[in-house]
């Protein structure tokens, strides 16, 4: 299963291949900080499973921003 960066229903990231992989791309990102001990995603980013992106993506292709932003 592939997991991915969401804000709302909108994905932000491409996909990784764990949920821990995906949490620590994000921490390098600067998107999560510490609360009582714990890594937690800032404002309302969560992880979620999602389909595996159709093309392979190396770490140059995270940038965080919408696949979709609006024009």
């Amino acid at each position: 299963m592939a997991y991915a960066l969401f804000k709302d229903e909108e994905k932000l990231s491409r996909t990784f291949s764990t949920k821990e992989e995906a949490l620590k791309k994000a921490d390098d990102a600067g998107l999560v900080e510490e609360r009582e001990g714990e890594p937690v995603l800032e404002d309302d980013l969560k992880i979620k499973p999602c389909s595996p992106d159709p093309d392979p993506h190396s770490d140059e292709d995270l940038d965080w921003t919408p696949e979709n932003p609006a024009a």
